[in-house]
């Protein structure tokens, strides 16, 4: 990296490397990790440090993090970016949040084997609900709660 303070570079490199992940799996014929996901965390860690104010970095090492299950890691940088999205009007990371709540799910669900009776299913699933109903524009889920229970 020629420039050690420029995050684009170390998002750039790291968003390659996921898609690289995502396209054609991350083990060799031997089943090592191709590409370290320790580094490619590290990588977005460190693009989200540089910019804090950034959501679109701040979203791509929450997913990251879910893809690398790490899923309590990846809630509280998404939680991060909720506070980010309260503080900065300019900035709407419904987006990330409808899509989190999506991954989550996945990941939750393949983690348990379908099972949602399961601890971690019980734990992490209210927070992916509310992920999706801040990912629907809600400002919280008692806002939600309001529409769905009738007078």
């Amino acid at each position: 990296n020629d420039n050690p303070k420029d995050p684009a570079g170390y998002h750039g490199w790291a968003e390659a490397a996921m898609f690289e992940i995502q396209e054609n799996g991350n083990f060799d014929e031997k089943g090592n990790d191709r590409i370290n996901e320790g580094k490619v965390q590290s990588y977005l860690k460190r693009a989200a440090g540089l910019e804090p104010e950034n959501a679109e970095y701040q979203a791509a090492l929450a997913n990251a993090l879910i893809e690398f299950d790490r899923v309590p890691m990846a809630i509280r940088e998404f939680k991060k970016l909720i506070e980010l999205g309260k503080k900065t009007e300019d900035v709407d990371v419904s987006f990330h949040l409808y899509e989190a709540a999506k991954q989550l799910i996945d990941c939750i669900d393949v983690k348990v084997g379908y099972d949602r009776s399961e601890q971690f299913a019980r734990q992490f699933i209210p927070v992916a609900i509310e992920f999706a109903i801040l990912g629907l524009g809600f400002s919280s889920v008692e806002e939600a709660m309001e529409h769905l229970v009738e007078e």
